[in-house]
């Protein structure tokens, strides 16, 4: 991605101008916090701050990157006969790359809470410990994709209250304000970015940004603190549309502009709100190592959906009850932010750096507390990012990649509930008799793993013989009736009973293979194949009833849609995601017939060409 980036831009700014396009900007939100009790959603504005600052220190990296003297690799590609013999020289795409990134950073805020609200204003040390796996492919090749950088990865983060200072009013009958209790968190996030360079300095991007909190702590250690605090954590799905613009001014000095309009998910539904942001900033190379980055952001939030939010107690600055209040209300908040950041490349991989913020928001919200906040912070941060791959492997003809090749895959399997309209009666299930009506089995999520050794006839159309397993556990049993093992019997009815047990899947399929043709890393595929499915249900226990572990078998038609897309890591090693659907047709398992039942898998692999 850099080296394709660079082509386009050939100055020391234009990684920067790559980085500045996918920044996550400040935008912030605040919710209503009560007496004794820690504000909801505190979590999202310490999440959204530690991503704007992970941001700017990654764009500070980019800025002390040193211009490479050396020149991209070129390739000859040969033209039509009536040109002769001359041959056209062309850059060498650069190849998708896996990174590894592992940070830190070491905060004092001046509010931890983030409140208006006098008892509930507590100074505390922050500690974030973070690791990030991201993939992202270079599509350079594929016309019409020469500018456009699509990325996907995982991060995860610890979030770490401790040494907090008592409020300026403690108003503080429990005598506990050990706010690590009731904020620690984990933070899981996948995302899902695209950027699309339209000027040399301009660039565009859309996100999708999925967001679950994990406790870090029991609620019977939360409960003394922050009394009933559930609604601190709020899972949030954020879709936005970003732009920046990057000039640089001298050789060591350069503006960036970045807007961000995002739109969040969130439940409870009052929670839901446009948010929008927009932040400057003025990068200074002092030296090839260090870098200085003051910047000044602005951000808006309006909550969408605030009609039904519950009333809350409405307290002043000093913690005094004044009534109860929708603090969710039309509510529109308004942040100011300015800061400044010292950044050092110690080596082109670990980084370090110091950072000071001052965040104001103001609030139409009617409780005092809701959107009212001022923070001070100060902290340092390290970080360190590894790139698996930078060489570009070259296949000089498309013809190639014709031939055998074997891929494996290794994935998640979820399958669609076993279900039924039957009235059953004496053997109804594997080693259970009795009587059921319109029985279902609910499906735990499983593994698949598969393998297909093939042959590619062109570099569009293969065929493949794919065998796997599909490995899955019961969860539940619905329907009436009345069930009886070797160890006693069950009343189904309502709410069903739980089950434990297995269901296994091993296809054998004959599949046709559609590729994308060319000479792109990239190649998207579908298949469809036909052929047999042996399957096996087994349960184990109904309920608390231990059955005699007998199972059944089936061997039945089955069929399979599948579609992903290969991505060259070497000559003759390929990386493979796919979905597929398999669907296996009538099985029987004692009287128990499903019908078709069908399972969808989202798999990984790898591909070897010979």
């Amino acid at each position: 991605m850099e080296q394709a980036f660079n082509r386009l831009i050939p100055d020391r700014w234009g990684l920067l101008k790559f980085w500045a396009a996918t920044t996550l900007l400040l935008c912030a939100q605040t919710v209503p916090l009560w007496s004794q009790a820690l504000p909801g959603a505190v979590s999202q504005q310490a999440v959204i701050d530690a991503q704007a600052q992970q941001e700017r220190e990654r764009q500070a990296q980019q800025a002390l990157k040193p211009r490479s003297e050396d020149k991209p690799p070129l390739e000859a590609t040969a033209v039509s006969d009536d040109l002769g013999s001359m041959q056209l020289m062309k850059e060498v795409p650069s190849l998708p790359f896996a990174r590894l990134r592992v940070d830190q950073t070491y905060n004092w805020l001046s509010n931890a809470n983030y409140a208006k609200n006098s008892q509930n204003v507590v100074a505390a040390w922050q500690a974030i410990s973070s690791i990030e796996a991201a993939w992202a492919p270079t599509i350079v090749t594929m016309p019409g994709y020469d500018t456009f950088f699509p990325e996907i990865g995982t991060r995860t983060s610890f979030f770490n209250y401790f040494s907090q200072e008592e409020p300026s009013q403690t108003n503080n009958g429990l005598g506990t304000y050990d706010i690590g209790l009731a904020q620690d968190f984990i933070l899981a996030n996948i995302f899902f970015r695209g950027t699309k360079q339209v000027t040399p300095e301009l660039s565009v991007g859309l996100s999708v940004d999925v967001n679950g909190y994990f406790y870090l702590n029991t609620p019977d250690e939360r409960v003394d603190v922050a009394g009933v605090a559930d609604n601190n954590f709020l899972n949030e799905i954020t879709v936005a549309y970003s732009a920046s613009y990057f000039h640089p001014l001298t050789e060591t000095q350069a503006v960036s502009v970045n807007w961000r309009a995002s739109y969040v998910f969130s439940n409870p539904t009052y929670y839901t709100r446009t948010d929008n942001s927009l932040t400057g900033s003025y990068f200074l190379t002092l030296t090839d190592q260090i870098s200085l980055n003051p910047f000044a952001s602005y951000r808006i939030a309006y909550y969408t959906d605030a009609t039904s939010a519950p009333q809350t107690q409405d307290y002043n600055d000093q913690g005094e009850v004044t009534g109860f209040a929708n603090g969710f209300s039309q509510r529109l908040d308004q942040q100011f932010t300015l800061g400044i950041g010292l950044n050092f490349a110690l080596t082109p991989q670990l980084s370090s750096g110091l950072n000071f913020n001052y965040s104001k928001s103001d609030s139409t919200s009617q409780i005092a507390e809701t959107g009212d906040f001022t923070n001070l912070s100060a902290g340092a941060n390290w970080s360190m990012t590894y790139k698996f791959s930078e060489k570009e492997f070259v296949v000089p003809d498309a013809s190639d990649c014709v031939g055998p090749y074997v891929r494996t895959d290794l994935g998640f399997a979820f399958v669609n509930d076993l279900s039924s309209a039957q009235n059953l009666s004496g053997s109804i299930l594997p080693g259970v008799r009795g009587t059921l009506s319109n029985p279902s089995i609910s499906i735990n999520p499983g593994l698949r793993f598969d393998v297909a050794p093939g042959i590619n006839f062109t570099d569009w159309l293969g065929v493949e013989l794919s065998g796997g397993i599909t490995y899955n556990g019961l969860d539940h049993l619905n329907g009436n009736g009345t069930l009886t093992t070797d160890q006693g019997s069950e009343s189904i009815g309502q709410g069903g009973l739980s089950l434990t047990g297995r269901y296994i899947q091993v296809p054998a399929l004959l599949s046709t293979v559609f590729r994308w043709p060319g000479q792109a890393r990239w190649k998207p595929y579908l298949s469809t194949g036909f052929g047999f499915a042996y399957s096996q249900l087994q349960i184990t226990e109904i309920d608390n009833t231990q059955t005699s572990d007998q199972f059944e078998e089936a061997y039945s038609p089955a069929f399979s849609v599948g579609s992903g897309f290969l991505w060259q890591i070497s000559d003759t090693v390929d990386f493979d995601v796919l979905y597929k659907l398999l669907g296996v047709i009538n099985p029987a398992y004692s009287g128990f017939q499903p019908g078709v039942v069908l399972s969808n898998s989202v798999q990984f692999g790898i591909n070897v060409r010979f």
